[in-house]
Formats: structure tokens, sequence, C-alpha cells
């Protein structure tokens, strides 16, 4: 494994108040199944988190420094991955396929013991949450916690007819493309949203709508938090797809929050996030 850590300041505040200087957010790339993988690192805290993006993202727009710096770096060391072919993991560009998210599961796990940060606790938002689940099932001596955020590991008729609809981004809103576009080109947009709402469709009709890590799901027993916006038009019943399932399981709900409700608010998130950490 290669490693290459470089560290960047902002003079902003402590998560505490404090005017004292900022802890830095640190980016780096490690080597990894011949993958030159890409993460961000932050805080030197006890407990380990690892944070995994949604579909066609990255952790520099689905986990900002915005939201990072809301934790107690002295709490949490926290590292946010791009999954290969998103972000800093490029080149190659993300191949959508059905098992991608099993596969990312590998790099997850490989990340966190390069680092020596393990065992940790495991969040993923949205497509990301596929991966966590995966990552979970590999048992609470890689992850002991697990977050689920706006999660789904099934689809049904609605939500298939929901991505046949949103499959071409040109048909989309501006302020819907803006948060992509500021990380990837129109073209590599275009592609891997049509391909990844091709996957969706894939699992419907092919998987009885059961995406893989759905299966894995009776196999956790580590605590785990699942967190949802109220407003979220994209996920189904928490309670009937994670809380009946799930042997340790509970829900927070911002109530005021869709889908990107850890993004809205921030501090919320992070309040939830660092309560259920310090849990025994």
């Amino acid at each position: 494994m290669v490693l290459e850590v470089a560290s960047s300041m902002t003079d902003c505040c402590s998560s505490n108040g404090a005017t004292e200087a900022p802890v830095p957010l640190e980016t780096g790339h490690m080597m990894i199944n011949d993958v030159n993988i890409g993460y961000c690192r932050y805080g030197s805290g006890p407990n380990f988190l690892l944070c995994i993006c949604g579909a066609v993202g990255c952790y520099a727009k689905d986990f900002p420094e915005t939201l990072i710096r809301h934790f107690d770096p002295t709490l949490m060391t926290i590292v946010c991955i791009d999954p290969p072919g998103y972000g800093t993991s490029r080149p190659p560009d993300r191949k959508q396929e059905i098992m991608r998210c099993t596969k990312d599961s590998e790099f997850c796990v490989k990340l966190m013991q390069g680092l020596n940060l393990v065992p940790f606790t495991v969040c993923g938002w949205s497509e990301g949450a596929r991966t966590a689940v995966d990552v979970a099932a590999r048992g609470p001596t890689i992850a002991h916690k697990m977050i689920l955020m706006a999660a789904g590991t099934r689809v049904n008729a609605m939500g298939a007819n929901a991505f046949r609809g949103m499959r071409n981004t040109d048909q989309w809103l501006p302020t819907a493309r803006a948060p992509y576009l500021k990380h990837y080109d129109e073209a590599f947009l275009r592609k891997q949203w049509a391909d990844l709402c091709d996957v969706v469709v894939e699992v419907y009709e092919m998987m009885g709508g059961r995406f893989p890590c759905d299966h894995k799901l009776v196999q956790i027993t580590q605590p785990s938090l699942i967190v949802n916006g109220g407003q979220d038009r994209f996920c189904a019943d928490p309670k009937t797809n994670f809380l009946n399932v799930l042997k340790n399981a509970r829900l927070e709900t911002q109530f005021h929050g869709g889908h990107d409700f850890h993004i809205k608010y921030p501090k919320w998130f992070a309040d939830k996030v660092q309560a259920f950490i310090k849990e025994k």
C-alpha cells in the first residue's frame, strides 16, 4: 500500500466554538487492489468513523468540510472515502453494476485497516448505506456500530419507475444538477446516472427488488442507528425495512429534512451521531 497525506488548514473555529487554531482536514490516497483510493481524515479522537458517499457522489459533496467540522475532533477520528470510480478515486471512472456496493466494502475495510483504525463505526448515506451494510456484515471485529442515512436496500415498482423517470439528467432542473457539477462534468454525470438507474431497474426486474445487501441485514447484531429526513420522498418506511429486521437498531428522524438532511442540518446530525458513538 502507498499512502500520501497532504494537510489543508481552514481558518475557522473549533467544534466547541473556541477561536483556537483549527484542526487540519487531511486528504490522502492509498493504493488498494491496484486502485488509488482517495480519502479525507479529520480529528484524532479514540472513536473511529468511516463515512461513505452516495450515488454519483464523492466525499467532498456528500460529507463536506462544513459538515465534518461540527464533530468534536478530540472525540472522533473521521475518515471519508471516495469509492472506486468516484471523486478522487479516478481514473478509471465508476462501473455501475449490481455488485458494486459489495465490492466497495472491501476497499472500505482495507482503507481503515491500512490506517490502523479498526474496529470502527461505519456510516453510509443513500447508496453508501448499502455499502455500509456490507461492511457491517463482516462482523463487529471490523465494524462495531453501523449508521444508515437515507437508506434503502429494496426497490419496488414505484421506485423503479421513479428511477426510469430520473434517468436523463439533461431533463433535471439546474438546481438539481448543480451539486454534482461542482465535482463532475456534464458527460460524467449523464452517463453515470443513466447507468445507475439501469442497475436499479435491473434489481427490481431480475432480483425481486432486493439489493444484495438486503440479504445481509439479518446477520448484523451490532448497535445500529437509522437516520432519516421526514421529508425524504426517496426512502421507504424504515420501520419495515430496518427496525423489523435488524436486531439492535433505533431510528432518528430530522422531521424538516429531505434526502440530504445531514447537509441542511449538520449540527443536528453530528449531535445524534456523537451521542450514538458514546453509548456503550
